[in-house]
């Protein structure tokens, strides 16, 4: 069970943190403003080319290939739940670090969302 919450804690860290760098990277990059065949070709390059970026992929794949062990480790109807202890740490990475205002009722949904949580990590 130790190996299954340190992968989960990885796993929420990992996507956190690649949420952020992705956000910011974007804010850098700029808005998709087109689908045209050429300007997202731009665009593709923009977005390989930006540090922040790249880091927010990198963290973005340490996401998938935590959450594939922790499948090989436990029931789907725990380790799909749990990943959503990813949205308490995003509203706080959101606050805090990229310093959004975060609305009184995004904060009650995720005190629903944590309530969830302890629910589905008590024992059988």
């Amino acid at each position: 069970m130790i190996k299954t919450w340190l992968a989960l804690i990885v796993l929420v860290l990992a996507d956190s943190a690649g949420n952020l760098y992705l956000t910011q990277g974007m804010k850098q990059v700029g808005a998709v403003s087109s689908l045209n065949p050429q300007e997202v070709w731009k665009t593709v390059i923009k977005v390989l080319s930006n540090p922040l970026l790249r880091l927010g992929i990198v963290c973005m794949a340490i996401t998938f290939f935590m959450f594939i062990a922790l499948l090989s480790w436990a029931d789907l109807s725990f380790a799909l739940p749990a990943t959503a202890l990813t949205e308490p740490v995003n509203m706080l990475g959101t606050k805090f670090v990229l310093k959004e205002k975060v609305t009184k009722v995004r904060w009650v949904s995720t005190v629903l969302i944590c309530v969830g949580l302890v629910l589905i990590s008590l024992p059988n």
